[in-house]
């Protein structure tokens, strides 16, 4: 019995053992496999980047392009600048009074440096009102032009005399409770703020001691971590941005001292470090279409981003073969893998016509103090994009400028008037008119002990800026839609220009009273009337001749509702109900633009299908793309269908031309010419209810012209304009700018005598 229970220990030992030898074995093995199967390439490209020179050659990103389609001259409005950095190394600074003197001279700029002043004076001041210290307050000046060149002086001195790093970002990528535990170690010299592990070299008593304790957590070897935390600066920016003159002049005097002081080393550790940049010549010129790109280098917004990894192209790689102690080899092979650079872009824009509809639209924007405004210009016979304007933008070369504060003084009552947006305590909304919903954004700055300061965007909308409105942003499109639902009736053979109802007064529908705009009911009305009229009851008489069913359908033959296919990635679709989900007061609602919700850029290309005999076309904004090796793709025109028929188009452009010359669009007349066109004026809604009167409306007129042969279509649309909360006071006049310039850019001789 002894003996057998013996033998059983021995076999399950054995057999636990072999177990045990198995599993090792697999796990070796799948180590194995991961590291030289999966993770190959990874370690691959690690050990050439140690045995040999690997320097990544960057890809100049591609050129953004416009024309002057009439005389066939090229522009740059998206390019890329070299500007130089300049660094010093304070450690190889011996004469430091020597370099900051040389590089203050030179670099020194009074008009940047008395702009900076008056930033500090404006902060200074601020704060101690805030404390109440207003003895401090008064005392607060600004510096001479000579205390400004010495203040630079000692700036530059203390850079270059900067031999230890101040403060080191250890890592901002750790979990927060690996973070806590940090904090909770006591090592003097490192702290956890805002998320972020950071070392004060300074401040740290054992760096030996401290690197033990942090190399697992940041996986860096205790020897090289050390090495860091000593904090020995070797790379200090004193300017970027330096143009090459300026460039130069230093070069100029560290060679001069280089051959007059053979074996001079003051200018030992001062370099120089290449960078690229994106640069928009025509600063503001067409900023919403093309957005910017961002100082990773990503683009961001617009045709900068939607066309991102086509401009910026593909980096190179650059290997050279190294011995054992890190020398390049210079016999044997060193492998050149060029940089691709990337794609060019030419725009359909039509510079000189977006230079002007910009310059228009800015002076309308003002004129009629609205929020903002968008105009499109398209050629009907292909709907490519001449022009794109909005008001407010920004510049491209400086958009972070958007998001810079301004202080606001607010009494008392005020104060108490402030709306916290999402239950902030420092975010709020001021309502300069409650009753129109008149607002911007404010914001509270708080410090402990302190009065605190309020503020809002020097732009009013911050970001809002960077916005493509006209293809980003959806709205009721309000009485300009009349054409569409006319059109479409007139199409579907329910009504003519001159079928004939009657108007008395406002009607009732559901629980609704539907009623004119202006309170006038003219009797006896044809279909012409009602557009020279905009009569509301007059479009309920046509959407109930044309029913449900094929109104929907015409407004899917015109694309509304859904994304055009322009070239920009943040396109918005717009939304109409399904025709079944309409009660009968939303017909006739959305045959005057209520209730449904459509983008700029719809709207515009739907009036594009009339003037161009009915034949609705794919819009676009991208002429050709030009690839580094030369090629180039032209982006085609491309019929998207027959949305009403031409007897219809020309039926409906006869009877808008009639709304122009005798009807309430009468503003948008130019003289000289015939124009088709409509108005519009669409109400907004707070809280679910309609709001009224001027400041509370988006007012628009969609046109074109030559009437017999258009070359153009044009939507204008204001946001919430306060001088007039009528597209006939407001939105058509800025349209007879717009076409009164078109006619004379486009040589087109008088048709109105």
């Amino acid at each position: 019995m002894t003996r057998r229970s013996s033998q059983n220990r021995a076999f399950n030992t054995i057999s636990v053992l072999i177990i045990a030898a198995i599993l090792v074995s697999v796990v070796i093995v799948g180590r194995l496999f991961y590291l030289q199967v999966l993770k190959h390439g990874y370690y691959q490209e690690a050990a050439a980047r140690e045995h040999q020179g690997y320097t990544e050659l960057p890809a100049k990103r591609g050129e953004i392009k416009v024309k002057d389609y009439t005389t066939g001259e090229e522009f740059v409005v998206a390019s890329n600048t070299t500007l130089d950095l300049v660094y010093v190394d304070p450690k190889l600074i011996n004469n430091k009074t020597l370099v900051a003197s040389t590089l203050s001279d030179i670099l020194f700029d009074l008009e940047r440096e008395r702009e900076r002043d008056n930033e500090r004076v404006i902060r200074e001041k601020r704060e101690f009102k805030r404390t109440g210290n207003m003895e401090a307050y008064e005392r607060v000046k600004p510096l001479t032009d000579e205390e400004l060149k010495d203040a630079y002086y000692h700036e530059i001195l203390d850079k270059v005399s900067r031999e230890t790093r101040e403060q080191i970002l250890l890592d901002d990528s750790l979990p927060q409770e690996l973070l806590d535990d940090i904090a909770g170690r006591g090592l003097k010299g490192i702290e956890v703020k805002n998320g972020n592990l950071y070392a004060y070299p300074g401040k740290i008593y054992d760096t030996r001691y401290t690197a033990r304790m942090l190399s697992d957590d940041l996986r860096i070897p205790a020897p090289r971590l050390e090495q860091i935390l000593v904090g020995e600066n070797r790379y200090e920016i004193i300017a970027r941005k330096v143009d090459p003159e300026t460039s130069r002049q230093i070069r100029d005097i560290m060679q001069k001292d280089a051959e007059e002081h053979p074996g001079s080393e003051n200018y030992a550790g001062l370099g120089f470090q290449e960078e690229y940049y994106r640069f928009y010549p025509e600063g503001k010129f067409a900023a919403n279409i093309l957005g910017f790109v961002d100082k990773e280098g990503k683009g961001q917004y617009g045709i900068e981003e939607t066309f991102d990894k086509q401009l910026r192209g593909k980096k190179g790689i650059f290997k050279a073969q190294r011995d054992s102690v890190g020398r390049q080899i210079t016999v044997g092979d060193s492998v050149i893998e060029p940089a691709v650079n990337g794609n060019d872009i030419t725009l359909t824009i039509d510079r000189t016509i977006q230079l002007e509809v910009e310059r228009i639209l800015e002076a309308g924007v003002n004129r009629y103090d609205a929020n903002s405004g968008q105009v499109i210009v398209i050629d009907p016979k292909t709907s490519k994009i001449i022009a794109m304007a909005h008001s407010p933008s920004f510049n491209p070369n400086d958009y972070s400028s958007a998001f810079d504060l301004v202080d606001v003084e607010f009494s008392e009552e005020d104060l108490e008037s402030l709306m916290p947006i999402e239950e902030s305590e420092t975010h709020f909304y001021f309502y300069r008119n409650w009753d129109t919903d008149d607002r911007f954004e404010v914001f509270k700055d708080i410090e402990e002990g302190k009065q605190p300061v309020y503020q809002r965007y020097a732009n009013w909308f911050g970001a809002e800026v960077y916005q493509n409105k006209a293809v980003a942003s959806i709205y009721e499109p309000g009485s300009v839609f009349k054409s569409i639902a006319m059109v479409s009736a007139i199409d579907d053979g329910d009504v003519t220009p001159n079928t004939v109802y009657y108007e008395n007064g406002p009607i009732e529908v559901d629980e609704f009273e539907i009623s004119n705009s202006d309170d006038e009911y003219r009797g006896r009305q044809t279909m012409t009337n009602v557009l020279e009229q905009s009569s509301n009851i007059g479009m309920a008489f046509v959407a109930k001749e044309i029913g449900r069913n094929l109104f929907y359908a015409y407004m899917m033959k015109f694309g509304l509702g859904e994304k055009t296919g322009i070239e920009f990635e943040n396109e918005e679709a717009g939304h109409i109900e399904y025709f079944t989900e309409w009660a009968d007061s939303e017909l006739i609602t959305h045959a005057f633009g209520q209730g449904i919700a459509l983008t700029p850029l719809q709207m515009v290309n739907a009036y594009g299908a009339i003037a161009n005999k009915g034949l609705l076309m794919q819009p676009f904004i991208i002429e050709a793309i030009t690839d580094a090796r030369g090629n180039t793709t032209h982006t085609e025109p491309f019929v998207i269908n027959q949305a009403v028929s031409e007897d219809s188009a020309n039926k409906i452009t006869a009877m808008l031309v009639s709304a122009v010359e005798n009807g309430v669009a009468n503003r948008a007349q130019v003289d000289g010419h015939y124009v088709a066109g409509k108005t519009g004026t669409s109400q907004t809604y707070k809280w679910g209810e309609p709001l009224s009167g001027a400041g509370t409306t988006i007012t628009s007129f969609a046109g074109y012209g030559p009437v017999d042969d258009p070359k153009f279509v044009v939507l204008v649309k204001l946001d919430r304009p306060r001088a007039s909360e009528w597209g006939s006071e407001t939105a058509a006049p800025i349209f007879k700018e717009i076409a009164t310039f078109l006619f004379d850019y486009y040589n087109i001789p008088p048709d109105k005598y």
